[in-house]
């Protein structure tokens, strides 16, 4: 049969729609609408009959999943060399495009906070950017807050020690016997914030000091 969009060929185009949105689904973080392959090659088609457009249809499908693909591995690279590759910090990027920007940050510095008790195994990575003054700090295999309890962010810069927020905790996706958490602040201005000591503490809500620190650094 003749290829005028309406034979064999444009039933084969048919199932290029679903194969490719679930392949864009799998290079990203971020899940596609589960119509976009079929927009896409909609657009591609729209008005057009023969062979030629259903393998030019074919072809811009396979360019765009080829693309987030490679976005995709660019991701998980950059990640790696930051050390973060893990499902607990993809479901953080997933939902704020701006923290896989801030930890993988060119020229940016880490603190890395370790656990105050012999054994421990939490830790802490507070990140932050030279040309931003957006920071992002979380922590991982926590033991489950007790109820009445909240993990809090104690900075300290200038000799004055300040709560900085609460932790958004979960039940880790990499170790479910541990909670993750994170918090995501500006500091007083761009360029790396000049902290002299951190700690994550674990106490009650509207403490006026900080109580119980489970992981801290210090820059003495």
């Amino acid at each position: 049969m003749k290829g005028d969009g309406t034979g064999p060929e444009s039933e084969d185009l048919t199932d290029v729609g679903p194969i490719f949105a679930a392949a864009l689904g799998a290079a990203s973080p971020h899940r596609p609408p589960p119509d976009l392959g079929r927009r896409v090659l909609d657009k591609a088609i729209r008005g057009k009959r023969g062979w030629f457009w259903r393998y030019v249809a074919v072809a811009a499908a396979l360019v765009i999943a080829s693309s987030a693909i490679t976005w995709q591995i660019a991701s998980n690279q950059g990640r790696a060399a930051a050390g973060t590759n893990n499902p607990d910090v993809s479901q953080l990027e997933a939902t704020n495009e701006m923290v896989f920007d801030i930890i993988t940050c060119k020229g940016g510095a880490v603190l890395l906070l370790r656990g105050t008790q012999p054994g421990s195994v939490s830790y802490g990575k507070l990140y932050m950017c030279p040309n931003s003054n957006e920071c992002v700090f979380m922590s991982g295999k926590l033991v489950p807050p007790p109820t009445g309890k909240e993990y809090e962010l104690w900075l300290t810069a200038n000799g004055d020690t300040n709560l900085q927020d609460r932790l958004n905790v979960w039940r880790s996706l990499a170790d479910s016997r541990y909670y993750f958490g994170s918090v995501m602040f500006k500091a007083g201005s761009p360029g790396e914030p000049s902290y002299e000591f951190a700690q994550l503490t674990l106490q009650a809500p509207k403490s006026q000091a900080p109580e119980n620190p489970v992981i801290m650094w210090s820059g003495a």
